[in-house]
């Protein structure tokens, strides 16, 4: 009988946060501030968003609902290094917030100038002003960009491109050893920490709502 070994050589740590109903009233808040960030300062920033609002980066300076979310952030973020073998603390900073409308998108990007990076969710989305929360336990990460019907989804990019398994493109069923992307949707109260170099991208919907995210970069000390 023949010994097989398999080793999951150079993974990418991907980790998944879910805070549920416990984060339900600071969600109401988070999106309440967001949506008068968005009054205060409408033109915000351009960065990565085609179309869309993105606010300019410090609001856990402003509003305590951000700074309360970054405290948060901060303890996942240990929990991540903790996990994965890095050394702990790490400093939580610049939280900003994103919404898209019908045909928005966000290109393909990365965070390179930071150690890790991260998207929260606090609600599902906000359609004629009124939040919707889909509070779920379930792992919300899918094969491919999106499920072929509906736009709005995050999907992380392989930095190899598929490239690894080229020549094996005949796939018996999806694994993580021979899928190129993977993609979500928004959950309510789902934080999902990542490393920056990991390219990501926002997909655009036809659906009359707004879609609201929060995300963060993460560094040593002062860099």
């Amino acid at each position: 009988m023949v010994n097989s070994t398999s080793l999951p050589l150079f993974p990418i740590p991907i980790c998944l946060y879910n805070y549920g109903r416990d984060n339900h009233e600071l969600n109401i808040d988070l999106v309440n501030d967001s949506l008068s960030e968005m009054i205060k300062d409408p033109k915000g920033n351009q960065r990565s968003n085609f179309g869309g609002w993105h606010s300019k980066a410090g609001l856990e300076k402003t509003y305590s609902s951000f700074d309360t979310l970054k405290n948060k952030i901060q303890e996942s973020c240990d929990d991540y290094c903790d996990a994965y073998g890095f050394v702990k603390g790490l400093q939580v900073r610049q939280l900003w917030s994103n919404i898209n409308h019908c045909g928005d998108m966000n290109v393909g990007h990365h965070h390179s100038n930071s150690a890790l990076t991260g998207v929260y969710y606090p609600a599902k989305c906000i359609v004629d002003n009124k939040c919707e929360f889909n509070y779920s336990e379930g792992n919300p990460l899918q094969p491919g960009i999106w499920d072929g019907e509906n736009g709005g989804s995050i999907y992380f990019q392989d930095p190899c491109y598929g490239l690894k398994f080229s020549r094996l493109r005949k796939i018996q069923k999806p694994t993580a050893f021979n899928l190129d992307a993977y993609h979500t949707y928004p959950v309510s109260g789902l934080l999902i920490i990542f490393p920056s170099y990991l390219i990501h991208t926002v997909t655009p919907f036809k659906e009359k709502l707004k879609r609201l995210s929060i995300s963060f970069t993460a560094n040593y000390g002062t860099s």
